[in-house]
């Protein structure tokens, strides 16, 4: 799948109708799985954004783990790292994470651990503003008002 999207980014970039140093990825849920995989397995990215996904394997471990996808387990990654760190691979490559804080996928408690987690690594990369958490009441979803936050973000950051 992470090859898949490689692939695709690689294309992406090479049209001619593409500015490719303002090309950036953004995902809900499984999608989030897949443009933190993206950040960080390809330089391409000016920016990504992850939605209704990031937390902590220590709090993911007791709820849910059957109800996720394979793809939130690569083999080994655990071991090393958590998806915060995989995600803050690239920084200070600008970041946004929205969580939901009623999401049945995920505990609070995980979601601020991960939060705690990412803005940990963006202070040490020296680059504290790059990382954007936004916590939204609700449940699993990218709602407009989420929606409008990103791409919003995403305009800002993207366009200088």
């Amino acid at each position: 799948v992470c090859y898949e999207d490689r692939v695709a980014l690689n294309y992406l970039r090479s049209r001619g109708d593409v500015l490719p140093e303002r090309v950036a990825c953004l995902g809900l849920s499984g999608g989030g799985n897949r443009s933190a995989m993206l950040l960080a397995t390809h330089g391409g990215l000016r920016a990504a954004a992850i939605m209704g996904l990031m937390t902590t394997y220590e709090h993911l471990l007791d709820h849910n783990v059957y109800s996720h996808t394979w793809m939130l387990y690569p083999y080994a990654m655990a071991r090393n790292m958590d998806w915060s760190d995989l995600a803050a691979c690239r920084a200070p490559m600008p970041l946004l994470v929205q969580y939901d804080t009623e999401d049945d996928l995920f505990t609070l408690d995980g979601m601020r651990a991960a939060h705690e987690r990412l803005a940990g690594h963006y202070t040490f990369a020296g680059a504290p503003d790059a990382y954007v958490g936004q916590f939204y009441p609700g449940p699993h979803k990218f709602d407009l008002e989420m929606q409008a936050a990103a791409f919003a973000w995403l305009k800002t950051t993207l366009n200088p």
